[in-house]
């Protein structure tokens, strides 16, 4: 019966009514107050960029002509855009490029939740949006507003961005060129000509890092500032080099700078690299140099970290840490996602000095330490010595770990192996107490078993990070989504994983089955109908606005016992059950204004089972017309003829919302739907 309730929970009846312009959807399943991120939320493209959500909503909104100034929610097709980010694939565990095929704006008023991982990641959600965690049940999207205190999130590990190495072609208008130089077009005199390279190369980038790190960059002039001859004489050898610009050397309250005088070389750094004037407080890597290949990354870390890189004197000190600091957080991030091109993932900490705000990402642990060594390193003769006293310390506890002790035992119990031929220790009452298992450990426990489970976490893109502080916040404004292929994830900048919407969950309230499933598992969590003016849906030319009502599921049966097997106290779960009911009745109540009907029937499981006779017998006598969806045809026990055979007088559409399966055609079937009415 449990079964029964949660699949009907999903049902959904999506009606279309009264003939005009203004369509309207009724459907019977759990609420969905949005699973959405706040407009600040930052995603990271593969072409390097960092925009925020809102951003791409509106460019995508804004290249389609679209006015939704009176909408409360819209989707837009985006598959034309060819947004491609990078996503996080649950079933691999590997983070991928995949394209945005939709984007998403719902106005919202409610909770907003303030999640912080102990990394010092950071991310503003609707309690319907789901995170990835891992636990004793393994990988699995769960609903915000169900996460805890201590429960592991996902966040990146490894990502490649992918850009060209062609710096792009100048702006004819605003640049003379002559003799392979170029000259800033200006109103008032006449700059001087430079040289410029037509690809990133060691010199390029060299140079970029030193103006990004500890320079003034104004709008006529570059000024260096730096005590280490080594790093002084570099920046002047590569002007000299690159650009073939004189220097003016001066010393400035102790501190030796190098100025480079160019309104051409200003002008052309914005115009190209997208490089452009500002404050130690603004500072962000050109696009893109974030996706430049291995040896070009491990240069231009080698030069940020030079300059604002910090290592301990001695190994001795607790939780030794490499560190980089910045007045720009989004600079402090970025430099992130460039470790994580070799797999190095730090935390960050927010620091005050002398009243101003300050950004830092702290490298710890020995494997940590030792890739930092392997891949970027020091020039620095003081730092790179101090990296190697780092590097040369015994193994220090990572601050990640993966909280899967007693999924382990599990499935030790079930191999050949003993205890200590599985975990490589006799000893686990300390791991059991902290439910703690180091990646060092899962590494060399892949070694000796082939279990699926534990090869893909031993060898995967992400780590996972706990969680520390969840604050509640009212709020009253826009959130926003993106649907994205196959995956169904992307990243924010700081690395940490939201798991998007799929444009039939937004549609159809959570239609699909077994991620759905993990998120919320009491059935009937609507308890009465909700109302949405206004929704809008852009699909192929085509649209349909709509007002969509939010309907409690209706099951065969409603027993107040399923409801304690949730976890429910008795008094309680009777209390749940009579809403249910309630519910139930008020739904049957609003077929009297539908005109068409979805309904949606989970293809695993028997189609009788899923069906109240009542609604159909409703259906029928008001003529009301009818599509039925399969949903859940990816999974193997999936069986359409089922549902063909249970609904024989009407039309059936097979699909798996979950995956993005066959939606096309869903959509054909609901726009020819329209026209019956």
């Amino acid at each position: 019966m449990l079964k029964i309730i949660k699949n009907f929970s999903r049902r959904i009846l999506q009606s279309i009514f009264k003939k005009r312009d203004n369509i309207k959807l009724g459907f019977y399943g759990p609420p969905n107050a949005g699973k959405c991120v706040t407009p600040e939320t930052e995603v990271v493209l593969q072409n390097g960029q960092i925009l925020p959500i809102k951003e791409i909503f509106d460019e995508i909104k804004n290249k389609k002509n679209i006015d939704c100034n009176d909408c409360n929610e819209i989707y837009i097709d985006a598959s034309d855009s060819n947004i491609i980010i990078p996503s996080f694939d649950i079933n691999t565990l590997k983070i991928v490029p995949r394209k945005i095929s939709y984007v998403y704006s719902q106005k919202y008023k409610g909770d907003i939740l303030n999640i912080k991982t102990a990394s010092g990641r950071k991310i503003r959600v609707t309690p319907n949006h789901p995170l990835v965690r891992v636990s004793d049940s393994g990988v699995e999207y769960v609903r915000s507003g169900n996460l805890r205190v201590g429960e592991c999130v996902g966040i990146a590990k490894k990502i490649a961005l992918s850009t060209a190495l062609e710096v792009p072609q100048i702006t004819a208008s605003s640049f003379n060129v002559q003799n392979g130089q170029i000259q800033a077009i200006s109103q008032f005199h006449k700059p001087k000509s430079i040289n410029v390279p037509e690809y990133l190369n060691e010199d390029l980038i060299s140079f970029v890092a030193y103006v990004l790190t500890e320079s003034y960059h104004g709008k006529n002039k570059i000024v260096f500032s730096n005590t280490d001859p080594t790093i002084l004489a570099h920046f002047d050898f590569v002007v000299d080099k690159l650009f073939k610009l004189d220097t003016i050397h001066r010393i400035n309250k102790g501190v030796p700078q190098i100025e480079v005088y160019s309104k051409t070389l200003i002008d052309w750094l914005s115009d190209t690299l997208k490089l452009n004037p500002s404050t130690a407080g603004f500072k962000e890597i050109p696009a893109q140099l974030m996706g430049m290949p291995d040896n070009l990354t491990s240069i231009f870390l080698k030069r940020l970290f030079d300059c604002e890189g910090y290592v301990p004197k001695t190994a001795r000190i607790r939780g030794a840490e490499i560190e980089f600091t910045s007045k720009s957080k989004k600079f402090v991030e970025q430099v992130q996602l460039l470790l994580n091109r070799f797999g190095i993932v730090g935390r960050f900490k927010d620091k005050i000095i002398k009243g101003e705000s300050y950004y830092r990402l702290l490298i710890g642990g020995s494997d940590n330490h030792r890739l930092f060594k392997e891949k970027a390193g020091f020039d620095i003769n003081y730092k790179s010595n101090n990296l190697d006293i780092l590097c040369s310390a015994g193994s220090k506890r990572n601050r990640f770990f993966l909280p899967i002790v007693n999924l382990l035992e599990k499935i030790q119990k079930n191999s050949n192996l003993t205890q200590e031929q599985f975990f490589l220790d006799k000893h686990l009452a300390r791991m059991r107490k902290d439910n703690r298992i180091s990646y060092n450990r899962i590494s060399m426990i892949a070694e000796n078993t082939s279990d699926e489970i534990i090869n893909k976490l031993a060898n995967s893109d992400t780590l996972w990070d706990k969680i520390v502080e969840i604050k509640s916040e009212e709020y009253d404004d826009c959130v926003y989504d993106l649907t994205v292929e196959d995956t169904h994830t992307f990243l924010v900048s700081n690395g940490l994983i939201a798991h998007n919407t799929s444009l039939a969950n937004r549609i159809c309230k959570d239609w699909t089955g077994q991620e759905i499933g993990k998120v919320s598992g009491i059935p009937h969590e609507t308890r009465s109908v909700q109302i949405k003016e206004k929704v809008e849906i852009k699909y192929k030319g085509k649209s349909l606005v709509f007002k969509m009502v939010d309907t409690p599921g209706i099951a065969t049966k409603i027993d107040y016992e399923d409801f304690i097997r949730h976890g429910l106290k008795k008094k309680e779960a009777k209390k749940r059950a009579k809403e249910a009911t309630q519910g139930i009745i008020e739904s049957i109540k609003w077929l009297d204004d539908m005109d068409a009907v979805i309904v949606v029937i989970d293809a695993s499981e028997n189609p009788y089972s899923q069906v109240n006779i009542t609604i159909i017998g409703n259906l029928v006598a008001r003529k009301i017309p009818i599509l039925v969806v399969a949903n859940k045809i990816d999974l193997k026990k999936a069986n359409i003829k089922k549902v063909e055979s249970a609904f024989p007088e009407y039309d059936v559409v097979g699909i798996s919302a979950k995956d993005g399966i066959n939606m096309d055609e869903f959509y054909e079937s609901l726009f020819r739907l329209a026209k019956k009415v």
